[in-house]
């Protein structure tokens, strides 16, 4: 079994969703997603128990971690396994190496947000020490990422969801105490006075199934300065929406 075949390289691009659907069905579908989008299975698959509440992974004593062939594999990560369910899936991509799915930090009484992570690269860099070749190379990991966020949003039922870097996309709870959503934020059509809290901090692109807010070079092409303190209201007036569907 490959040592990093759960790990990437660090610093870790994020690529999360908050959806309030279930959690074994948004695991499978971000798995999809990152099939589609050129990644190969690597066939390791961390799981645990059914039935098991938790915060982090590592709340977990039980979980364990397989090298599974291509049939088991595809088991694992849709939820058909009829003991464990899975939470974190690894591939491999020739342009970005290692790839994983996985549940991100959560509470025991709230959905986890649900992730596509790998190494940032360039984007885990300060911008002011980039070459043209770096900003390239940024730029195509950039598109790559907000694609795939793109992807899954159409995919999962998600309410909002974010890219980052070394960030964890907080829990509803987690917005309504003030942790800030991010400045490369997306917010579901469902939620249209949050869109406009986050419109009037940072501007939005308009996608099928809500806004993305791309408040961060190169995410956004040309980006307008961001008002911070209007994004971080705006990541309460997010929580403060969902309260009431974080179960």
């Amino acid at each position: 079994m490959s040592k990093d075949a759960l790990y990437p390289e660090p610093p870790h691009l994020t690529i999360a969703v908050w959806s309030p659907e279930d959690e074994e069905s948004v695991f499978g579908r971000a798995c999809d997603v990152v099939a589609a989008a050129g990644c190969v299975p690597a066939g390791v698959v961390q799981s645990a128990p059914r039935g098991q509440q938790y915060a982090m992974l590592q709340d977990l004593d039980d979980r364990s971690t397989a090298q599974l062939d291509a049939d088991a594999f595809e088991t694992a990560v849709h939820g058909r396994d009829p003991v464990l369910r899975p939470l974190e899936a690894g591939y491999r991509s020739k342009r970005w190496g290692t790839v994983v799915v996985e549940h991100l930090f959560g509470t025991e009484g709230e959905k986890h947000p649900v992730a596509v992570s790998l190494a940032a690269d360039r984007l885990g860099l300060p911008d002011s020490t980039w070459k043209a070749s770096d900003r390239k190379a940024a730029r195509r990991l950039a598109e790559w990422a907000t694609g795939v966020l793109r992807e899954l949003t159409l995919s999962t039922g998600a309410m909002y969801g974010a890219i980052g870097v070394e960030e964890t996309l907080p829990t509803p709870s987690a917005l309504r105490a003030g942790e800030p959503a991010g400045s490369v934020v997306y917010v579901g059509s469902a939620l249209p006075g949050v869109q406009a809290r986050f419109r009037a901090a940072v501007p939005g692109v308009q996608w099928p199934t809500g806004e993305f807010f791309p408040g961060w070079h190169p995410f956004a092409e040309s980006p307008e300065p961001v008002d911070r303190k209007g994004l971080a209201a705006a990541s309460v007036a997010l929580g403060q929406a969902l309260s009431g569907s974080a179960g």
